[in-house]
């Protein structure tokens, strides 16, 4: 996989940035300039790339995302692991093993703080489904619109999209022995969810 410094998905908004805060600095203020440069170099922090080495293995089921996970449920012989995605992230989506990637459902919405109730009905949803578990990705407050994502085959820890901020929640057969718990912090393409 092609490791970049920055993320292709990131160019547009930071350029766009640069710009309006050197217009500010060269025309308004030193000050708004400045604080548009700073604004500048965070949103380049936010769409850093990773040079991370995936453990591929085939008989482990590795973590999607950088978060940390805030519930565990179970539901309808289902484990649903909560985990949150903060701006300080890394925001590569990993493919968590070698599957067919299918696209469930994408539905527009709304960017709501994610920690309300009614971010998880008005909120953008894309629900994606490898092999026997279910990744449901609730867009935060911060996040763009996700782009659209293509049905195929991936390789474990593959880059599917980025996703900046919200609510992930990984659905895992309930006969799975889950190798997580609440309060972990998940490496993704490292840390192991579950053995197959």
């Amino acid at each position: 996989m092609k490791n970049n410094l920055i993320l292709k998905e990131g160019y547009k908004s930071i350029a766009i940035i640069f710009i309006v805060a050197i217009f500010l600095n060269l025309f308004v203020s030193d000050c708004l300039g400045t604080l548009g440069i700073l604004l500048g170099l965070f949103v380049v922090y936010i769409y850093r790339g990773s040079n991370r080495h995936i453990f591929t293995n085939t008989q482990s089921v590795l973590a999607p995302i950088d978060s940390t996970i805030t519930a565990i449920d179970k539901v309808n012989g289902k484990y649903k692991i909560y985990c949150k995605v903060g701006l300080l992230d890394n925001h590569i989506v990993r493919a968590p093993c070698n599957s067919t990637l299918k696209v469930k459902k994408h539905r527009h919405g709304l960017n709501l703080n994610v920690d309300s109730y009614k971010a998880s009905l008005y909120n953008e949803q894309i629900v994606l489904k490898f092999e026997d578990i279910k990744l449901k990705f609730i867009s935060g407050f911060f996040d763009k619109r996700v782009k659209r994502i293509q049905e195929k085959e991936v390789v474990q820890g593959d880059k599917i999209s980025i996703f900046i901020d919200g609510l992930v929640v990984i659905s895992v057969p309930q006969t799975k022995e889950l190798l997580v718990q609440i309060g972990d912090k998940l490496i993704s393409g490292q840390t192991i969810l579950f053995k197959k």
